[in-house]
């Protein structure tokens, strides 16, 4: 029995070694501070007020592990009425700005490239700075 978990053990370690490497067809510059105000009426157009709505909606007589799922629910179909009816073009727009990369070629890029730069933008230790800032404002 020692010898299968042994096993299990190196498989684990084995495929925790080989790290998928993603691929990045982009460079994002720093955010800067002409980047604050665009990126303020993203965070509007993306429905902030909605969110607080949502919260409070979800909050109504339940368990903390019912308003989470609740709110998670809520905020993502925010997000994509948004996304898709009001803020893509900005959302293309802004990021344009930080890669160089003109909008209508991010639109053609393979398949969540956007996302992953969008997630870039805010892991990257560079732009920590901006959103401690940010979020203050918020």
């Amino acid at each position: 029995m020692s010898e299968a978990i042994e096993k299990a053990k190196d498989q684990e370690v084995a495929v925790e070694a080989v790290e998928e490497v993603i691929k990045r067809p982009y460079t994002l510059r720093k955010l800067k501070d002409s980047d604050l105000m665009p990126l303020l009426q993203l965070i509007r157009k993306l429905g902030l007020k909605e969110f607080k709505n949502a919260f409070m909606q979800a909050a109504e007589g339940k368990g903390a592990q019912a308003i989470g799922k609740l709110v998670v629910l809520d905020i993502a179909d925010i997000i994509i009425d948004k996304i898709s009816s009001s803020a893509s073009d900005d959302i293309y727009a802004f990021w344009s700005g930080l890669s160089g990369i003109p909008a209508d070629e991010i639109k053609e890029m393979e398949f969540g490239t956007l996302p992953l730069m969008i997630y870039d933008s805010f892991d990257e230790v560079k732009n920590t700075a901006f959103f401690k800032v940010l979020f203050k404002l918020l």
